[in-house]
């Protein structure tokens, strides 16, 4: 799956805030990714005039030929080189408004196509699993080795007692007794 960059025309995507990306594969089936580069408060204070700007931009009839499919293909990726709070990314990435939303922050790379790419694959396509897997040369098995044998005999037991109170029971005690 190849992403090529995507002229953004729209002046309203061009601020002195932010950098703005958009990238799309040509395949049967679109896929459309913008990446939004900032700074933690711009994104904080950004993320839904974004979002909502491409929904309004790009997620038309007009731009999308009326292909049901790629209207739900839609995803943006906010970078930004320092932390973003916890509160802040779950807003961001659990809005089911108009596209998926990613938040990549602590990003110390040189933004460019390459990088790009790399996000892509990593949230999105996933098309490097095949090749992790193809290098994968040998998988190695260490047997579990215990802390305390005597617990870990007593979890092995097939007692049942679910729902069996005086076995439950009957089990701590058998626990602190260890």
């Amino acid at each position: 799956m190849n992403f090529s960059i995507i002229e953004i025309t729209n002046t309203d995507f061009q601020t002195e805030n932010w950098k703005v990306c958009h990238y799309r594969n040509e395949d049967e089936f679109r896929i459309n990714v913008f990446f939004l580069q900032a700074a933690e408060n711009v994104i904080s204070e950004s993320w839904k005039r974004f979002s909502n700007m491409v929904a309004a931009n790009y997620q038309n009839s007009e731009y999308m030929l009326d292909r049901e499919f790629e209207k739900w293909n839609f995803y943006i990726i906010y970078i930004s080189k320092v932390p973003i709070s916890k509160d802040l990314k779950n807003r961001i990435e659990n809005d089911k408004f108009s596209s998926r939303k990613i938040v990549e922050d602590l990003y110390d790379t040189e933004f460019n196509d390459e990088q790009a790419i790399q996000l892509i694959t990593k949230h999105i396509t996933n098309s490097d699993l095949i090749e992790i897997v193809e290098a994968t040369q040998e998988v190695t098995f260490t047997p579990y080795t215990p802390k305390n044998e005597e617990l870990w005999e007593l979890l092995l037991t097939e007692e049942k007692i679910i729902g069996d109170k005086q076995g439950q029971e009957a089990f701590i005690k058998k626990i602190n007794a260890l």
